[in-house]
């Protein structure tokens, strides 16, 4: 029998154990891709929701640690326009709010000349006055709250009507509860204030133009001109929530291999007799370690290709979590694999190694007297 071979026997004649042992590994492996898909989900949540403004760049404020305090003048706008390349600045404000049946909704305020609400997929209703205290919801956001073209919802201890729904095609922007950026700056108690300035830039710059543009814009203004991912991963939020998942990945991994590293243990004191006789045959040291590791790998590797698939339902299920879902799209990709990958493997040999060790120490003749 190969060397393989005899790993898999040893495997399949304990199944209880090597089941276990396979979702140990399968759970940590899993944990770890599920929560670092979630992290880089907000990050491309919110970045393709700035792109489905429109915006080439986004202008914020130095001091800002992350998106919904940061605060610029209104007025700043007209001067961030006149730096050449620039083809159209708008202000936008946003801010959080409970809406009356508790849920907590992210409401945006957009400049009243912006091409974003001539862009708006409207699927009912039409868009809110300049002068008006009305707004217009993600068709998500109008599905959660139960509301529809003609209602009133209080905000901000205010009533609005609800005069129109769209269906944007991004989460964070089908969550989210629109209204002309007056309105929402004296709901808020922040008049003449945006919380960002969304810039779209001639056609046809290239590259060398582009940062040029950027770098005037940053020398003239107390602020930082980026992309869209750029201005997300600054977000202090965003980096705490990518620091605990990172954590707790490593965790998740390290409790995987403690499982794997227990259960050869424990497979190697019951098997003490036959490694004696394995050695006694003639069967090297190397032989033996290589037995004990190639089993540790095995169910490893089984353990991780588990893991991934539970790493794509548990990401569904976050989707599907009205708190999560209603504000993030996401699932996993290559680069959310390939960490968890190249620590849970070698980690399983590591594993492996010490009920390794423990075989070879064993001498022949007294593991034989074992009963």
């Amino acid at each position: 029998m190969t060397l393989f071979g005899f790993a898999f026997s040893n495997l399949a004649r304990r199944p209880a154990r090597t089941l276990l042992t396979f979702l140990g590994i399968a759970l940590a492996v899993g944990t770890a891709v599920a929560l670092l898909a979630l992290g880089r989900g907000i990050t491309d949540s919110v970045a393709r929701g700035f792109d489905e403004h429109g915006a080439t760049l986004v202008v914020s404020p130095r001091s800002a640690t992350d998106i919904m305090t940061g605060r610029l003048p209104e007025a700043l706008g007209g001067k961030i326009a006149a730096v050449p390349g620039i083809a159209e600045v708008s202000g936008e404000l946003y801010a959080f709010t409970v809406a009356p049946n508790g849920e907590h909704v992210l409401s945006a305020g957009w400049a009243p000349d912006s091409s974003v609400w001539t862009d708006t997929p409207l699927i009912a209703g039409r868009l809110p006055a300049e002068d008006a205290s009305e707004v217009l919801l993600g068709d998500v956001a109008a599905r959660v709250l139960g509301v529809e073209v003609g209602d009133s919802i209080d905000l901000f201890d205010e009533e609005f009507e609800v005069v129109g729904i769209a269906r944007f095609a991004t989460a964070i922007n089908r969550g989210l509860i629109a209204m002309m950026l007056p309105q929402l700056q004296e709901a808020s108690l922040r008049p003449g204030q945006v919380s960002f300035f969304s810039v779209q830039l001639d056609p046809g710059l290239d590259a060398a133009s582009v940062e040029r543009t950027k770098r005037e814009v940053e020398a003239r203004l107390p602020v930082i001109v980026s992309d869209a991912e750029e201005f997300t991963a600054r977000d202090r939020n965003v980096k705490v929530l990518e620091a605990i998942s990172n954590a707790v990945s490593l965790v998740a991994l390290a409790m995987g291999a403690l499982s794997l590293l227990s259960a050869l243990l424990l497979s190697v004191q019951e098997r003490t007799r036959e490694i004696g006789m394995l050695a006694a045959m003639g069967w090297s040291d190397a032989r033996i370690v290589a037995l004990i590791v190639v089993e540790g790998l095995v169910i490893g590797v089984a353990g991780c290709a588990g893991g991934l698939l539970i790493g794509i339902f548990a990401s569904s299920f976050f989707s599907a979590i009205p708190s999560i879902g209603n504000l993030i799209a996401f699932s996993p990709r290559a680069s959310d694999f390939a960490l968890p990958l190249a620590l849970a493997i070698p980690l399983c040999a590591v594993g492996a190694a010490y009920p390794a060790w423990r075989a070879v120490r064993l001498r022949p003749a007294e593991a034989l007297r074992q009963p």
